[in-house]
């Protein structure tokens, strides 16, 4: 189960606000947004049922998911620009995002088309949807830019992932293969993705026989270890690096970041929209810990039972064994009696004493003895 940003924005009359730093006033400019909130509840409430449906779960990734909540367990005011929600909204701004992008790549990127901050994308009705934090375009290129705080684990295995699901999904029906666009696939990770120490890893295809050949398929994937700020070569990508990592602001484009941050903590809309969906997940989360616990009962109660019963067989034998004993002893004692009697060697008091039987049941024996006789 997955709720994004997305899926609010989907129920929104108008979401989309942009931030712009203007020259002369240095606000941002926001268009105004209304919430349906009851249409968000039943989307959410579809997803849940969703969650307690679907029986191909084997493979869900509950790190990741993990993770993604986690972004909405900070407060407010504890929120810096490499918190995924406050780093998609300051990415609103395609300025922002422009020179951002130069700093991150070698190349000259053109006046943004296309802009969408936790774009949602599903190659197919049964297939794994994905998040994409900031997805934009310029005239002949996409780029994705992702922020990664924590689980560097399976980056590699998402950039493929993501690499796939954005070729299917942004390549219209009976298109050339010439005409796909160029990608790039870019993670801002706060710690070392593939522990070798370095600040930027780029991965480069090539032929396995042929090194030096490269195989072009128009495709980039780059991962920056933002921990490794310092050993970086480009003193504006030092910078950037630095603020993701550390918060601290060093140079111009790191001090207009640092700046806008601190413009868009004031923004109450979006503070009320990310309380909102702290809520939201809370309860949801709550709906979970509850299923779980009726699960658990259920189980507990169905472990209990079979527990009970192999206990109450095992507690029955000992009783039967137990109950035979006791009865193989009294009938042993009545015989004993019996012949006592028989023999006319010892008083009632004596026989009763000897057996384990009362007196009176001695006197009953005998009766019947007596009788026999006769």
């Amino acid at each position: 189960m997955s709720i994004t940003t997305n899926d609010l924005d989907k129920l929104k009359k108008d979401n989309e606000g942009i931030i712009s730093e203007e020259k002369s006033t240095n606000q941002f400019l926001q268009k105004d947004s209304c919430t349906d909130l009851e249409a968000v509840e039943e989307t959410l409430e579809n997803n849940f049922d969703d969650f307690e449906d679907d029986d191909d779960d084997d493979d869900y990734d509950d790190e990741e998911e993990q993770s993604y909540y986690g972004q909405f367990s900070k407060s407010w005011d504890e929120l810096t620009f490499s918190d995924n929600f406050l780093f998609c909204k300051i990415m609103e701004d395609e300025e922002i995002c422009r020179q951002l992008l130069e700093i991150l790549l070698p190349i000259k990127i053109e006046k943004i088309r296309y802009l969408s901050q936790e774009k949602e994308f599903k190659p197919s009705y049964r297939g794994r949807s994905i998040r994409m934090d900031v997805f934009l375009k310029d005239s002949n290129r996409m780029f994705d830019i992702e922020i990664q705080t924590s689980d560097f684990k399976k980056l590699a295995l998402r950039a493929r992932f993501y690499q796939g699901a954005l070729d299917v999904s942004t390549t219209k029906k009976r298109a050339k293969f010439s005409k796909m666009k160029e990608s790039y696939i870019l993670f801002l990770c706060k710690g070392d993705p593939f522990d070798s120490g370095i600040p930027v890893y780029t991965v480069k295809q090539t032929f396995f026989e042929q090194p030096d050949k490269p195989y072009d398929d128009r495709t980039h994937k780059v991962f920056y270890n933002c921990k490794a700020y310092e050993v970086a070569d480009d003193e504006d990508l030092k910078g950037l690096l630095e603020f993701i990592q550390t918060n601290r602001a060093s140079t111009a484009f790191s001090h207009k970041l640092e700046e806008n941050v601190r413009i868009a903590k004031k923004n109450s809309r979006w503070e009320e929209e990310y309380m909102y969906f702290s809520d939201v997940l809370e309860e949801e989360k709550d709906k979970v810990r509850r299923i779980a616990r009726k699960q658990g009962r259920q189980e507990g109660r169905q472990e209990g039972l079979a527990l009970g019963k192999q206990e109450g067989v095992a507690l029955g034998k000992q009783e039967g064994i137990e109950l035979g004993k006791q009865e193989g002893a009294r009938e042993n004692a009545i015989k004993n009696a019996r012949n006592f009697l028989k023999m006319e060697i010892a008083t009632f008091e004596q026989i009763a004493q000897g057996t384990g039987l009362s007196v009176e049941e001695v006197q009953k024996l005998a009766e019947e003895v007596e009788t026999e006789k006769k």
